[in-house]
């Protein structure tokens, strides 16, 4: 069985007040037959869900995975668990990282995300990658082979976590604190990245994948065009598929056509990292 975990056990360093109650409801925006796609709304006491690979196919690598949302809700199923299987039967260990989202989900997406909410949502991903790194041995992992990968709004957050990671303070009293943030490789999924910064890091390898027809983030400003030269200027290698249909929100592919793709051409992809085994 999954194990769902606090990220911060003794309560996080970053807080904003919080919404009201953890609310769960279906979303029948893209429903499936035979299967629930859940949202959780209200999110204050962020977790992480540990989805473990089966022992006889465990490479060692893991996978933290930030479901979108619009910071207002988490897509958990879609993108969060139904991906988590999906790593597991790869034999990469999948984390499900539930961060905190904005108190007030029913204004969505169209006003501007208060700095102190973000800020939290930041210091979530973060945490994330230090927790498994600090954790690595206890999990059977190998601390130099932690993924992230994000849909829509996690995509932002899993390349801000990049963006803007650190080494870790070696003078923390946490000893999760201590270790790096920087995830090894990354995973865009149809999402707005958010800002590019004057000093860029050094940036792990990327996969990107979205829609030409996704509307939700046509600014050209949040597009993989940026991205794409970042990763290129510093000599890392990036690859991208940029379907010409598929919209927004469409998860592992359940709206069908060609995005379906994707998951096979991610596990060749990180089979060619190294992650998968031999």
């Amino acid at each position: 069985m999954p194990e769902e975990m606090l990220l911060w056990p003794v309560g996080p360093t970053y807080t904003f007040k919080p919404g009201g109650p953890e609310a769960w409801t279906d979303d029948d925006v893209m429903p499936r037959e035979g299967v629930v796609n859940r949202v959780v709304r209200y999110v204050s006491e962020p977790t992480l869900t540990l989805f473990a690979a089966p022992a006889a196919r465990a490479t060692g690598a893991s996978m933290i995975v930030a479901p979108g949302g619009g910071m207002s809700l988490l897509a958990i199923d879609k993108e969060g668990y139904d991906v988590a299987r999906w790593l597991n039967s790869l034999g990469v260990t999948a984390l499900v990282l539930k961060y905190r989202v904005r108190p007030d989900p029913q204004r969505g997406m169209a006003t501007q995300l208060h700095p102190g909410v973000w800020g939290a949502i930041l210091s979530d991903g973060k945490r994330a990658v230090r927790t498994v790194r600090a954790r690595a041995s206890e999990w059977g992992l190998d601390p130099e082979r932690i993924g992230m990968m994000g849909f829509s709004a996690g995509s932002r957050l899993t390349a801000q976590v990049t963006l803007q990671s650190d080494e870790g303070d070696p003078d923390a009293h946490d000893p999760i604190e201590r270790v790096s943030c920087r995830p090894d490789f990354i995973g865009l999924m149809y999402g707005a990245r958010g800002d590019w910064p004057d000093e860029v890091p050094p940036l792990p390898p990327a996969f990107i994948m979205e829609a030409n027809d996704d509307r939700l983030f046509a600014d050209p400003d949040a597009t993989w065009l940026r991205f794409v030269r970042g990763w290129t200027e510093q000599g890392v290698p990036v690859e991208v598929h940029h379907y010409a249909k598929g919209g927004h929100g469409f998860g592992m592919g359940v709206s069908g056509g060609a995005v379906t793709g994707w998951p096979a051409a991610m596990a060749a992809w990180l089979q060619d990292l190294g992650m998968l085994g031999a």
